[in-house]
């Protein structure tokens, strides 16, 4: 078997990243989408989403490469290969995009690949994914709503009333209005908590942006300092949450190790590192509690896979970032079937009308709160092929 196109489908949809002063539900990236195609010679296709700057992705996947080394394009490297080989892949496309890549948006490219590529040989082995993962120790994971914070303490009550209504057990708030104002930030809390109740999970996630930066208006301010970090953790501590998420700058590996070593809630973080490398240290060095790889951008299942196992010997939990579709939601759920503890599966309550488009809502919540790992073959979850073409930009 061997590859034939690596294709970029960017598509286009009239939403934007929103979040809403009332209880009405908030909107991820509703204005672009991209999603990655891998074909073969033997009609097996692999799908995955990507959450990146899309249309410059779309290049580092299929634009205009150099005939030197370190500099062809992703799909240049990868067509006529043989898509079963996916570690020895991933490989070839971080060695072979070395001199624009490593991180960032070229990571964010092979990462989509592999999951690509990881759903090609699930296919071709006619099994589910996570069979070839590793044991399967589970076939349902509980789900945690996740949205954005509403702008004020009576539309976080409604909202996490919605959520209670819908059967969530779990629901993490984040961004928005979050950091603004450290007085409303624990009014939103406080009434999160109220409406959820003692018996259900609240995560939070405070984002570690300077002020300004998360919404246009006022010019950026600053990150919180350490002392704020810590403190922001002993008042969070107050309302019972999950975890505390990804408010430090992701490369701050000493400010994550001293906060969760003095902090009274427990941390959760790692949605923005990327490759063993960056993951080893943040785990040795006893940065979170939690660690959240997101398949879209670590690197991919290739990665994930050896950081459940650092997660492992280091005896703390693994929870996927999967802030997307339904596809990368399918993936996410095929390794968290594997992992030894499962304590949640990511599900977008906020996703835009595009994002929710691309599956057509394939994943439902059960009624016990979980979401159910989908045991078909490749990423168990199908992509709706009239949407998208009917979304693409270039269309």
């Amino acid at each position: 078997m061997r590859i034939t196109s690596v294709e970029p489908v960017l598509l286009r949809g009239e939403q934007t990243y929103q979040s809403t002063p009332s209880g009405d539900e908030a909107t991820d990236n509703g204005d672009w989408q991209l999603l990655i195609k891998v074909t073969t010679d033997e009609g097996l296709t692999g799908w995955s989403d990507v959450e990146t700057l899309a249309p410059a992705a779309a290049a580092i996947i299929a634009g205009q490469g150099m005939s030197v080394m370190g500099f062809r394009t992703l799909r240049d490297l990868l067509v006529g290969q043989d898509p079963l080989q996916v570690e020895k892949l991933w490989d070839l496309m971080y060695v072979g995009s070395a001199y624009y890549g490593r991180r960032g948006i070229a990571m964010h490219c092979i990462s989509a690949i592999d999951n690509c590529l990881w759903s090609i040989r699930s296919q071709a082995a006619d099994q589910p994914l996570c069979q070839l993962l590793g044991a399967v120790r589970r076939d349902r994971v509980m789900a945690y709503a996740s949205t954005l914070f509403r702008d004020t303490p009576e539309g976080m009550a409604r909202a996490a009333g919605m959520y209670v209504e819908k059967g969530f057990h779990a629901v993490k708030f984040g961004w928005g209005v979050f950091g603004e104002d450290p007085v409303r930030d624990m009014e939103l809390v406080a009434a999160a908590r109220e409406a959820l109740g003692p018996d259900r999970h609240l995560l939070v996630d405070p984002g570690w942006y300077p002020v300004g930066w998360k919404n246009p208006g006022p010019p950026p301010g600053r990150m919180r300092s350490r002392r704020e970090n810590l403190e922001l953790c002993h008042r969070l501590a107050e309302y019972d949450v999950g975890w505390v998420e990804d408010f430090i700058h992701p490369e701050n590996v000493d400010e994550y190790a001293y906060v969760r070593a003095n902090s009274p809630a427990p941390i959760a973080a790692g949605e923005q590192l990327a490759t063993v490398w960056e993951f080893q240290p943040f785990i040795e060095r006893g940065c979170v509690d939690v660690i959240q790889p997101d398949l879209s951008r670590c690197g991919g299942i290739t990665v994930a896979v050896q950081v459940a196992q650092m997660a492992e010997r280091a005896n703390i939990d693994l929870v996927p970032h999967s802030w997307l579709t339904d596809l990368l939601t399918g993936y996410s759920l095929h390794l968290i079937a594997t992992l030894p503890r499962a304590r949640f599966v990511e599900f977008n309550v906020s996703q835009s009308k595009l994002t929710h488009g691309i599956c057509g809502g394939a994943l439902k919540l059960n009624s016990d709160g979980t979401v159910s790992v989908p045991m078909s073959v490749g990423a168990g979850v199908a992509v709706d092929e009239e949407f998208i073409n009917s979304h693409r930009a270039d269309k």
